[in-house]
């Protein structure tokens, strides 16, 4: 851990609740929130001086992570965006089968989520689905212990080609040139993913191309 960590952990004007706050954040990658801290039986006044001495940092959405340690930008918006899956051409390019850094992060939601204040938020771009939704979720780690949620390679590719999301052909073409090339390809989960997404037909198409 980085410098303020560790002389937190030396015990510099740390008390004892102060300690097991430490204890619980080094277990649960540096994040804490209030809710958190009646659940786990903390110290509330302890989780307030701490901010106030600046040792925890607020990340949004009632959340505070350690000062001096490192958070994944992605991990951050997943912990903010609890419901949301990372999707489409977002999902495309956390995967490395797009060369194009997305200009709107893309999640994926659950019909019934109110995303009215993750739009005005502008840190994700909301799409809402009312089938489908749990269906291919995996998870990737992006630094150690800190984990995103995201559809599943095959999934994307295949949802990416469905009309509705209007999605550039070019970027859809790199990325099963990439898929094709670099991994093994699963025929199988393609096709029922095709099937899911009545994208049969295209499907085809580029397994003829590619294959």
């Amino acid at each position: 851990m980085l410098a303020k960590c560790l002389r937190f952990e030396r015990g510099e004007r740390m008390n004892p609740k102060q300690k097991e706050i430490m204890e619980y954040l080094k277990r649960n990658n540096g994040i804490l929130s209030y809710r958190k801290v009646k659940e786990a039986g903390l110290s509330y006044r302890a989780y307030r001086k701490m901010i106030e001495q600046q040792i925890l940092e607020p990340l949004g959405n009632g959340l505070y992570g350690l000062a001096d340690c490192y958070m994944d930008e992605w991990y951050l918006i997943q912990l903010r965006n609890t419901k949301g899956i990372y999707a489409l051409d977002t999902a495309l390019w956390l995967h490395g089968l797009s060369l194009t850094v997305p200009f709107e992060k893309t999640m994926m939601f659950p019909y019934g989520v109110n995303t009215t204040v993750i739009k005005q938020s502008q840190e994700v771009k909301p799409v809402v689905t009312r089938t489908n939704f749990d269906v291919g979720i995996v998870e990737i780690e992006r630094q150690k212990g800190q984990r995103i949620r995201i559809y599943e390679i095959e999934r994307t590719l295949v949802e990416c080609l469905r009309p509705v999301y209007k999605m550039d052909v070019q970027l859809i073409a790199q990325a099963f040139k990439i898929y094709f090339q670099k991994y093994s390809v699963n025929y199988q989960k393609l096709m029922h993913y095709a099937k899911l997404f009545k994208v049969t037909d295209k499907i085809y198409s580029y397994i003829e191309v590619l294959s």
